[in-house]
């Protein structure tokens, strides 16, 4: 089992405790206005993808616990370090003092743990007038790499976060990602199961915190070889259209990825459908089409929808969502949204507590439209998996092909689980 020390630090009220506490102990952002200051060094032990255990110090931000940190404690803090993560705020009111805290920490850590990853974050980005973010985010980054370089640090990543949005997620997946030693070997796998499937993309979440570890995307290159089109699944067995073995080969389809411009194009009379799939955990219906935020329950990217339940099978609850669209001029170039993968995260994450405290299990979701159908899924032990699948070049009418595409993916999610359960062992 692998511990990585993380240190959590920057001034008191900056964020720290809450933006851990969504990201590790299921808090919404709303509620973490009840957590009390850090004082001192709080130590958690954080499981991350079952065999990674991450020791996060968070540590207290006022000025009596840096005196602390820089004289009597400084070896015992800044020893053996993997990760440094820095919190700013913002709106702080003495800015100063900050960065001087920042770049004492700064020299503790080339002391004492010299090759350890740092991350800064500039936090409470909600404040900032949103016309006003870009201009000043940059501001910020700029003086945080002339103190990183005042000290001799040449490497650092920055990002720009807030506890109410997508960005939180963001920053942490990245920051999490670095501390898995066999990413590469994992990415090159979800690239190879992504054209298997011939999907658009996948996105592989982790279990827990549903921050994303990786995700493959189709070549835009990729040609359609058409029903001869071969691929082999991870455990070696061939995928073709011979409908009498294990798996079916779906044949090509044109590359659209979730959250494109493409879906916003689409006609105001396009049916969006979420349905608990035949591959989940059933579960008592859900009347309450809120999330625990106030925010509506997800809806398919192709619009806004409204959720209703359907009682007439107890044993597959449908969650029936008829969008409402406005058509758009079509877009010959789609524009992806960057943070689609952290805005499903935060989605989804929100719908598994309320899925809890309804006492529901939540295994996976189907999102389906006219363009394209999204399989969410528990996959291995410590991971979901996504998986998007475009409709282009089909007739709209041909439901029974999307049923069997369906079946097909589910089928090569189920194949593939043992195989990726040797990159993400089971604790």
């Amino acid at each position: 089992m692998a511990k990585k020390k993380v240190l959590l630090m920057g001034k008191a009220h900056s964020g720290k405790t809450s933006m851990r506490s969504i990201i590790f102990a299921n808090y919404l952002a709303r509620d973490t206005m009840r957590l009390s200051p850090t004082l001192d060094v709080e130590h958690h032990h954080v499981r991350f993808l079952g065999d990674l255990v991450l020791n996060l110090w968070d540590c207290g931000g006022q000025d009596a616990f840096y005196e602390s940190y820089f004289e009597r404690d400084r070896e015992t803090i800044f020893r053996s370090v993997e990760l440094l993560i820095y919190v700013f705020d913002i709106e702080s009111d003495c800015p100063e003092k900050d960065f001087d805290h920042f770049a004492g920490v700064l020299e503790a850590m080339e002391e004492n743990s010299p090759d350890a990853r740092i991350f800064v974050l500039v936090h409470k980005m909600d404040l900032v007038a949103e016309e006003e973010r870009e201009l000043i985010l940059e501001d910020r980054k700029r003086l945080i790499e002339e103190s990183c370089l005042g000290v001799g640090v040449q490497h650092f990543q920055c990002f720009g976060t807030s506890i109410w949005d997508e960005t939180l997620y963001k920053a942490w997946s990245e920051i999490v990602t670095n501390l898995i030693p066999n990413i590469g070997v994992l990415e090159s796998h979800l690239s190879d199961f992504c054209r298997i499937c011939d999907a658009d993309e996948v996105v592989l979440f982790e279990r827990a915190t549903f921050l994303v570890i990786s995700h493959a995307q189709a070549k835009k290159d990729a040609v359609d070889d058409g029903p001869s089109r071969r691929g082999r699944l991870a455990d070696g067995k061939d995928v073709h259209d011979d409908p009498n073995e294990d798996t079916i080969d779906r044949g090509g389809t044109g590359a659209h990825v979730v959250g494109g411009a493409e879906d916003d194009a689409a006609a105001a009379d396009n049916e969006a459908q979420m349905s608990a799939s035949t591959h989940s955990v059933a579960s008592p219906p859900i009347n309450n089409p809120y999330l625990d935020n106030g925010t509506p329950l997800p809806a398919s990217p192709g619009g806004n929808a409204t959720i209703s339940t359907n009682p007439s099978n107890a044993n597959n609850h449908q969650l029936v969502a008829r969008a409402s669209n406005r058509a758009a001029p079509p877009s010959t170039t789609p524009q992806f949204d960057a943070h689609r993968f952290e805005k499903i995260s935060n989605i989804v994450k929100q719908f598994k507590l309320s899925c809890g405290k309804a006492q529901s299990q939540f295994q996976g979701m189907d999102v389906c439209n006219s363009k394209f159908t999204s399989f969410i899924d528990a996959f291995t032990a410590n991971t979901y998996i996504m998986v998007i699948v475009s409709h282009a070049g089909q007739n709209s009418g041909q439901d029974w092909g999307r049923e069997t595409r369906k079946a097909a993916t589910l089928m090569n999610i189920q194949k593939a689980r043992s195989h990726f359960e040797q990159f993400i062992p089971r604790s």
